[in-house]
């Protein structure tokens, strides 16, 4: 028997219990939109001419994928922010979303502070925290949304509030039907991924196991699959606790792609995992054609997956959740809990020494 089919090792080795999270993924989403439904929101689009969505990590997750999946939609500027300040453009006309699902996050905290002074209008998304204090003092509006989980796990929460924010404000339309859609994608897969389906019959954990032992190499595409390439990398780091790197079509065909024109001796312990989308535009599907043909010897592996749905944001939270499980599952592999971040709480923990006062007052 497989490892990944057995599902006491399993249970084991995932102490923290992501996989139950994992699987109840689309009821997270569920309750994400119909909450946000019911918000009452400033409506701040006149006269509006940015929009920065300020957050790090898992928290900035939901602008990254927001971003792409309305860069063809929306009519101005939206960039996400990760850093301590926001970018020298911001002023009265930005609509500023700041994120930090603890409420805690030092950049994030700098950032809202600073929007603030430059008197952007801000919208904030957190479970509590610093940043809750902060909106309660200043009369900044705040989404509340559940906490107790990590970051990474709350997409639904981060992401769907965002969407139906924009749609309420009147910069997207008609979002219900491919909402819907995705929740119903994310339930069936859910089966499909789950501990209890067999290796053979569960792309999660095939993907997973071609991949155990390698450094994963995830090529996006700009504007479509960028961010979940992104996503997938970040998993990899946090849950499966090993080295990722991404890049993106069409850009990497003018630099990376060179890097491997030798028979690197190294190059057996890459696998690069092509996100594609039925968006693609014929120039970048050719182009991938292409470079599967000039890569696929110099690696140790190359897969292509594809996004599942009919409609755009579904093939996006598809893919998404495909890396949130192999990822996991990879975890399980290598013989660690996926949920636990030593290394980023030492970090936080000798930052939270400077206290957060000190940043708030700057």
């Amino acid at each position: 028997m497989h490892p990944l089919n057995d599902l006491k090792l399993i249970k084991e080795g995932d102490k923290s219990g992501m996989g139950e999270r994992l699987l109840s993924f689309h009821s997270q989403c569920e309750t994400a939109v119909s909450a946000a439904k019911n918000l009452e929101f400033p409506f701040y689009s006149e006269g509006i001419e940015n929009i920065v969505i300020s957050g790090m990590g898992g928290s900035a997750a939901g602008g990254n994928i927001l971003t792409s999946y309305l860069k063809r939609g929306l009519k101005i500027p939206c960039v996400v922010n990760r850093n301590y300040f926001f970018p020298g453009f911001a002023a009265e006309k930005t609509l500023a979303i700041i994120i930090s699902y603890s409420g805690n996050t030092e950049e994030t905290l700098s950032s809202l502070n600073d929007g603030y002074k430059r008197g952007s209008k801000i919208i904030a998304i957190a479970s509590g925290g610093a940043v809750e204090e902060f909106c309660s003092e200043k009369g900044i509006p705040l989404i509340k949304i559940s906490g107790g989980q990590q970051p990474r796990e709350s997409l639904g929460y981060l992401f769907f509030p965002l969407l139906i924010l924009m749609e309420k404000i009147g910069f997207v339309e008609g979002q219900e039907r491919e909402i819907l859609e995705t929740i119903e994608v994310l339930k069936i897969l859910s089966k499909s991924y789950s501990p209890e389906t067999i290796e053979t019959e569960n792309d999660a954990k095939m993907l997973s196991i071609a991949i155990h032992g390698k450094i994963p190499l995830l090529y996006g595409v700009q504007d479509i699959t960028d961010s979940i390439a992104w996503r997938w990398k970040c998993q990899f780091n946090e849950n499966s606790k090993i080295p990722a790197f991404y890049s993106v079509f069409p850009e990497l065909n003018h630099n990376e792609i060179e890097g491997w024109d030798m028979h690197h001796e190294f190059g057996d312990k890459f696998f690069i995992i092509i996100l594609r989308s039925e968006d693609e535009d014929d120039h970048i599907s050719r182009q991938i054609e292409i470079t599967k043909t000039i890569l696929s010897d110099r690696v140790s592996g190359l897969r292509e997956v594809w996004g599942k749905g009919k409609g755009r944001l579904a093939g996006i939270f598809s893919l998404i959740y495909l890396g949130d499980f192999v990822s996991y599952y990879l975890a399980i592999l290598n013989g660690v809990d996926p949920t636990p971040i030593r290394n980023i709480e030492r970090l936080k923990k000798q930052l939270r020494s400077w206290g957060v006062k000190e940043l708030m007052s700057q």
